[in-house]
Parts: C-alpha cells; structure tokens; sequence
C-alpha cells in the first residue's frame, strides 16, 4: 500500500510539472515596465538579517572596546552629516550638469563618504535600536520576561520608492508596489504613464522614509531625529503584526490609515523621547493646528488641505478632468511658494491620506485616535486599546460611545 501511495504521489507529481510546463507565461505590458524596478523585501531581508545579528553578537562579545556614550553621539551626527553630503552630492550627479572632471571628484567623494558610513552605521544603528529599545521598556511595552518584544531592528540604507495608485473618479488606495530607491524622475514618470494607459488609474511613485521589513528599512537622508522617529514609527508596525489591527492592515484603506496613524502617533512620542535621552535636547512638538502662521507668512498645511477639499469637490461632481487640471495648478503655486512637489494627483492624496495626521489627508482618525491618546494613561494603554481593532467598524463602533477615561 504504501509503495502504490509513493508512486501515486510521484505520477501526480509528474503530471503537474508537465503540465505545468505547457502553460505559456506572458508577462504584460506593465509586468516589463515594473520589472527593472521592483524592490525586493525578502532579497533586503536575506542580506541584511545575519549580518545585523552577527554584529550584535560580535558587540556582545566585544562590549569592552565600544565607545563611550559621548564618541557614540558624536558618531551619530557625523554619520548623517556624511549622508546629507552623500545625498547632495548624488542630486549633483543626477542633474547632468557636471563635466566629465566634475563627475569623476564627485564620485570619489561618494565613494569615500560611503566607506566611513559604511564603518560607522552598525554602531550607529545600535545606538539608535537601544535608545528606542529603553524608552519603549520605560513606557511598560515589555513582556513577562523583562524584554521589549520584537527586538527594535532597523538598517539605514536608501528606501525604496512605492507606487500607489488611485481610481480617477476619487481618492482611494487601491494597490501599491515597492520600486528601486534609485529611480530617476523621468523613469518615474514612464512607470506611472505605463500604469496609467488604459486602466483608468491615477498613479504616482513617491519616496518611503522607511520601510517595516525585518530588520526594518530606515532613509538615513532626513536627519538623526528623523531617524530615531522612523526606527520607533516601524517598530509599532512590528508589535501591531501580531495582533487584529495589524493584520488587518490591507484589509481596506481605512484599516491602513488606522495602522498608520497609531505608529505616527506612537512613533513620535517614544521617538522624541529617545532622541531626547541620546542627544540631551529635548523636542517640543506642538501639532500643527495649535501653531498658526505668522501674520503673513504661507500657510502649507492649509494650503494642502485646501487643495485636497477643492479636488474632492470636484470629483463628488463627476468633474474629473477638471479635478485634475485644478491639482496641477495648485501644485505649480505651491512650488511658487518654495514646495517643490513633482505631483499632485489622486494617488497622491490616497498615499499621503494613510497618513491621517497630514495636511493632505481629510480623514477624521487622526483627530479621533490623538483624543484617544490623550485619553489613554499611557502609550502602553493606548497601544493595548487600538490592537484589538480587527475591523474598521470595530473601531468606528468603539469611538462612536464615550471613550473611558482611564
């Protein structure tokens, strides 16, 4: 019986690679225009776990020669001076106005610059994971056995790009991709033409500040405070993966703006504390709507949230060219006032919207989730409180009552 039931098994086996093998694969058209730029979070995740943990060992084993805490903060800052000198020098590139002379010195600056990061950012990175690491233990985010779970993992490197597309008729999150952090504009532009054609889509690529792979995927182009947010923001991402709200994070875009929202607002709050603890400054952030412009001056977020009004409004009509047409007009005025955006479309708002705390989103769970924060006796509280939402209509049915005062 048992040697019918293995040569069973090997014919079926056989027949399915045969069969298999009949079928004709045909890549479409948007297949082969994303294929040079797909990003691959498993190749990231391949290359870059052992070589984390294999440093972490190595530090644990050779705790003795690291630098003390003043060296490690002084490293930090020279860490992403290097990657804003790396990151203007790679705009210079990218422009096309050097000279053949001007191209060689700049790419021996880069490479040079790459190598001294290359030497510091494990040690940075370690710097970085222990002060989010302490701050999350100091809020109660600990397990039974004393330790903070999952570990704060993260790698600085270029974050890829993500394409996001939007229905033209309104402003929804339907599907996105991640793309190569090193497109260039026009490559940009030629995907989301390709997206575009024919499907009736609103497309845009944007750039990720960060990226909740494992270890999590961090742009070290925006600054050390930047940084430590984006390590804690991706951290909540992790911790939320194991629990309802997590998991139902592309079960609709409502899901996915919650998701957001809750490591946004976590993300800061442990993020600015840990950045306060390494540097000794502390951060006063004060939300935008409690922060009026001086007389005068431009006012961005209202200016994005106008636009995003004008557009929906436009859209509710039916007016979808029109909507369009009034998008790139606001961009180009906003680019008048010193906001160089490369486009504003319905994906765009989809994308930014995730975000519900953004100018450019109109969604009420920004203000929703920060009351119930403020609420909340603490992030752990918090945190414990908005895990549980397995849908958005559990959410929707919890903060339609009174939300408890702790």
């Amino acid at each position: 019986m048992r040697t019918f039931r293995r040569c069973s098994l090997a014919l079926f086996l056989t027949w399915l690679i045969l069969a298999s093998a009949r079928t004709e694969y045909r890549p479409t058209a948007l297949d082969l225009a994303l294929a040079p730029y797909r990003y691959s979070l498993f190749g990231w995740e391949l290359s870059h776990l052992p070589d984390k943990w294999l440093h972490k060992l190595d530090g644990a084993l050779t705790w003795w020669q690291r630098p003390a805490s003043a060296d490690e903060l002084a490293w930090a800052r020279e860490y992403f001076s290097l990657a804003q000198r790396s990151g203007q020098l790679t705009r210079s590139l990218r422009a096309g106005s050097l000279s053949p002379e001007q191209v060689q010195q700049t790419q021996q600056e880069l490479d040079s610059l790459d190598q001294r990061q290359q030497r510091l950012r494990p040690f940075v990175e370690q710097n970085i994971e222990g002060a989010v690491t302490n701050t999350l233990a100091q809020k109660g985010m600990i397990g039974w056995w004393g330790g903070v779970f999952p570990p704060v993992d993260a790698a600085f490197s270029g974050t890829p790009n993500i394409l996001v597309t939007s229905p033209r008729e309104r402003i929804e999150r339907q599907w996105a991709i991640l793309l190569s952090p090193n497109m260039q504009d026009q490559q940009m532009e030629q995907v989301e033409a390709e997206v575009r054609n024919g499907r009736g889509l609103s497309a845009i690529v944007e750039a990720t500040g960060g990226v909740a792979s494992y270890p999590s995927v961090v742009s070290d182009a925006y600054g050390l405070h930047n940084a430590v947010v984006t390590v804690a923001h991706e951290w909540v991402h992790h911790w939320l993966a194991f629990h309802p709200l997590g998991q139902g994070f592309n079960q609709s875009p409502e899901m996915t703006t919650l998701n957001e929202t809750v490591a946004t607002i976590v993300g800061e709050e442990i993020g600015d504390q840990a950045f306060a603890v390494l540097t000794g400054q502390p951060v006063n952030r004060t939300p935008s709507e409690a922060r009026p412009p001086a007389p005068g001056a431009f006012d961005f977020n209202a200016a994005m949230r106008e636009t995003r009004l004008g557009a929906e409004a436009l859209l509710a009509q039916g007016k979808v060219d029109e909507a369009e047409a009034y998008m790139e007009q606001r961009r180009l005025y906003l680019v008048e006032q010193g906001y160089i955006i490369r486009k504003i479309n319905q994906a765009y708002f989809a994308f930014h919207g995730s975000y519900a705390t953004t100018p450019g989103s109109v969604s009420p769970i920004g203000r929703q989730l920060r009351d119930l924060r403020e609420r909340s006796g603490s992030v752990k509280q918090f945190l414990d409180t908005v895990a549980g939402f397995g849908s958005y209509g559990a959410y929707e049915e919890y903060v339609g009552g009174e939300v408890p005062r702790p």
